[in-house]
């Protein structure tokens, strides 16, 4: 009875200390704690889903929580390191303390610190609703009902919510963000563009008593088929915006022509695209012959494209047309087979060499300003793995000017494209490929860093002060500007603290903005209305450099 009894004691004092070890905080822990309140105002907001990512995975860690019923949320045991935080909340959006929309916060958070009173504001988005209908006040079932953003600079419009119309001709397009948008609506196929596809034109003396084509166009809010002339509508926080309009039959022409030196058995597709505007025209039937044509085409200006054969082994061909007020015909495509471009990876500074982890990107030189709805695989690229021998190949080139990227790593800012070589030849900044050859890329693993801080002196008063979430952009000398991966960002801490890693050595302009559009940096109009606000650096190979910003004033109309 007494060696039980001793038994269960020494049971119960093991225990003990290993559930009191289990529900104790770990030395030097940190936790984080906040409010979110609606804007404007500061009413509580209950059911936000925050999330907190570490932007170095291998230090910090990913936590979520729940505000309550006072807007409140609690996250213990929190890794030291930097954080960006993200809120969620169906109808609202997160924004700063100035209106402007905020999607992410970033702070840090050091060892056995607690990070209290974070206060984030939620606005409540706007609904987009109306009904379409044709000519007659009839409603129109399956028209294709798209808001797209105003963006300031030269990338002007963003997709933001699309819907099509139910049997009442009806659509809502909620989660929108306060600001100005554009309204198209894209109206179905007409099936009358499809049928007797492979019957021959009429002779031409006879097609001038023929009736004239009329379709239902791309319709741009309050009634215009040139997206150069539609109106804007601006929708305020929590507003439930109307917006109706009518889609009338327009006079629509034809685009006619023959592809030449493709086989039937290579499938050829016939694609038409506008240079502004939201629509497109494919013919999957051109002819054996390759007599091919387009119907229901609306005045504008087009690139007319021709491919034939699989990805790997194509055959395309473009040509720009446009068509005024007459039918467009005799135009002749003689695609020109694609090719393959191969290359080798060569990796420096770095002991594991992992090639695996990297992707080569091909991607042309110039791209539309403004891409519109229809974004082509163009404007992204082709990607290429690299396998473990850092050899990659793209395959299906088209002849054009490009640009060589390289994604992946072990991480962000973890390397840099050093060099890309086409024989003799450096190339960093872009090439014309004519034909299949043979790339050599190489990226060091020894970036330039930059750190330092971000401030702003009180306007009447001596006080400065550092700036929380602010973008710092590293802004690379003119000629690398065109390529993407030059430009260099970071986000400002609660304290004003910011590093950028991963730079390619060269001269580097240096701006710190609030409240600025992704991507508004790489517009020239604005790196120009910027140039008196920027701080010169030098970057090295494998340097570290310091500085201290002040906050760089945009215009209104770069927000």
């Amino acid at each position: 009875m007494t060696r039980s009894l001793l038994f269960a004691c020494f049971l119960l004092s093991a225990l003990l200390p290993a559930s009191a070890r289990d529900s104790a905080p770990p030395a030097n822990t940190s936790s984080i704690a906040g409010t979110v309140v609606k804007e404007p105002g500061s009413q509580a907001l209950k059911k936000v889903l925050v999330q907190v990512i570490a932007e170095d995975r291998k230090q910090g860690g990913n936590y979520t929580a729940s505000t309550d019923a006072d807007g409140h949320f609690h996250i213990e045991n929190t890794l030291p390191g930097r954080y960006r935080i993200f809120l969620e909340k169906i109808g609202f959006v997160g924004v700063n303390g100035r209106g402007l929309k905020s999607d992410t916060n970033v702070f840090t958070v050091q060892a056995g610190q607690s990070v209290e009173d974070l206060l984030f504001r939620m606005l409540p988005t706007a609904i987009m609703s109306g009904r379409i209908t044709d000519e007659d006040g009839d409603p129109m079932s399956g028209v294709r009902v798209t808001a797209l953003r105003k963006k300031p600079g030269k990338a002007t419009r963003e997709a933001t919510g699309s819907e099509a119309t139910n049997d009442l001709g009806e659509y809502r397009l909620a989660g929108l963000f306060p600001g100005q948008y554009y309204v198209l609506a894209l109206p179905p196929p007409d099936l009358r563009d499809y049928e007797q596809a492979h019957a021959k034109p009429p002779p031409a003396d006879t097609q001038s008593d023929a009736q004239p084509d009329a379709r239902y166009l791309t319709t741009y809010y309050p009634g215009t088929y040139d997206a150069m002339q539609a109106t804007a509508v601006t929708l305020n926080p929590g507003d439930e915006m109307p917006v109706n309009f009518t889609l009338v039959p327009s006079r629509t022409y034809r685009v006619r022509g023959i592809v030449t030196g493709v086989t039937a058995g290579q499938k050829p597709v016939v694609e038409l695209v506008p240079r502004v505007g939201d629509s497109i025209h494919v013919s999957n039937d051109v002819e054996p012959d390759g007599q091919f044509e387009l119907r229901g085409i609306g005045p504008g200006s087009y690139v007319l494209r021709a491919s034939a054969g699989a990805d790997s082994h194509s055959l395309t061909a473009h040509q720009d047309i446009n068509v005024v007020a007459a039918d467009v015909e005799g135009l002749k495509l003689a695609p020109l087979p694609s090719f393959t471009l191969s290359g080798h990876l060569h990796i420096e500074g770095s002991a594991s060499g992992d090639f695996t982890q990297y992707v080569a990107n091909l991607r042309l030189a110039e791209l539309p300003e403004d891409p519109g709805f229809f974004i082509s695989r163009d404007f992204f690229g082709t990607n290429a793995s690299v396998d473990r021998l850092g050899n990659f190949e793209w395959k299906g080139v088209n002849p054009g000017n490009y640009i060589v990227q390289v994604y992946g790593g072990d991480g962000q800012g973890s390397f840099f494209l050093k060099s890309v070589r086409l024989g003799e030849r450096n190339i960093e900044t872009g090439f014309t490929a004519s034909g299949p050859a043979t790339l050599d890329l190489r990226v060091s693993t020894k970036g330039g860093t930059i750190e330092g801080t971000v401030a702003e002196k009180e306007k009447d008063v001596d006080d400065v002060h550092p700036v929380a979430n602010a973008t710092v952009v590293a802004v690379p000398e003119e000629k690398y500007r065109k390529l993407p991966d030059r430009f260099a960002t970071g986000s400002t801490d609660q304290l004003g603290r910011f590093t950028i890693r991963g730079l390619a050595p060269g001269s580097y302009t240096l701006y710190a903005w609030q409240d600025l559009e992704e991507g508004v940096w790489r517009d020239s109009d604005f790196l120009n209305s910027q140039q008196a606000t920027g701080t010169a650096v030098k970057v090295e190979e494998g340097s570290r450099l310091k500085v201290a910003l002040n906050l760089s004033p945009a215009g209104e109309e770069w927000r």
